[in-house]
């Protein structure tokens, strides 16, 4: 797996992990939308590198705490043909979550626990998510658009490895700035139709492999079937 697709798959997990533990905290408020929207994305890298859950939860956003319920419904309860029609990175979810624990882990484990867990197997790579930055900020209104980058990659476009391609969004909730999720499904759903094409291969067998090579472990079809029936 290239280092851009796992740091991108690795943020996308930890912003997921931390949306159950959501509580409304304050942060900082300069007056300039841009300078905020920067802040808050450097709180959240920091409090990721920490190991931080609930300061990195409070930079998630309402929508993203309903993602997960959704999400974790789909975990349990999904069967094939409902599991085969979400985006890529909610498949991607599903399956790694299916094929990394066992149905008892499943139904007992919060999965607000998988920011820990994530980084226990080995899912995170902590050096990784230390060098992702944020390079132009647009703000419209109430939302808010920032082009993901490395911190090489802000010095030397050339070193962007695909994670140029992404896409960061941030809304105002509370005259609060906070992580959206969906913009970074999106983002990274572009990213790896693109890649499937590039390599002649099926979406969910590229899925396949991205989650074997990350695990080491093949992935079975049985992950395609509900947990809970």
């Amino acid at each position: 797996m290239t280092g851009a697709v796992r740091r991108t798959v690795g943020a996308a997990v930890l912003i997921l992990a931390a949306a159950p533990l959501a509580a409304q905290q304050t942060n900082p408020r300069s007056g300039d939308a841009e300078a905020e929207v920067r802040a808050t994305f450097e709180a959240y890298r920091q409090a990721l590198i920490a190991g931080d859950g609930e300061g990195a939860a409070a930079l998630v956003d309402r929508e993203t705490g309903e993602y997960y319920r959704q999400l974790k419904r789909l975990v349990l309860e999904g069967g094939e043909e409902e599991v085969r029609q979400r985006t890529f990175v909610d498949r991607f979810l599903i399956v790694a979550f299916r094929h990394e624990f066992d149905a008892a882990e499943l139904r007992e484990m919060d999965l607000a626990a998988v920011i820990v867990r994530a980084m226990e197997i080995g899912w995170i790579n902590g050096a990784a998510i230390e060098q992702l930055a944020v390079g132009e900020v647009r703000i419209e209104g109430d939302e808010a658009w920032a082009a993901a980058r490395t911190r090489a990659s802000l010095e030397d476009p050339s070193l962007g490895g695909g994670i140029d391609d992404l896409e960061y969004r941030f809304v105002n909730e509370d005259g609060i700035w906070k992580f959206r999720f969906s913009g970074l499904v999106a983002s990274i759903g572009e990213v790896m139709r693109e890649l499937a094409a590039q390599l002649g291969v099926e979406e969910d067998d590229l899925i396949f492999t991205l989650i074997e090579t990350l695990t080491g472990v093949e992935v079975l079809p049985e992950v395609w079937d509900a947990v809970e029936p």
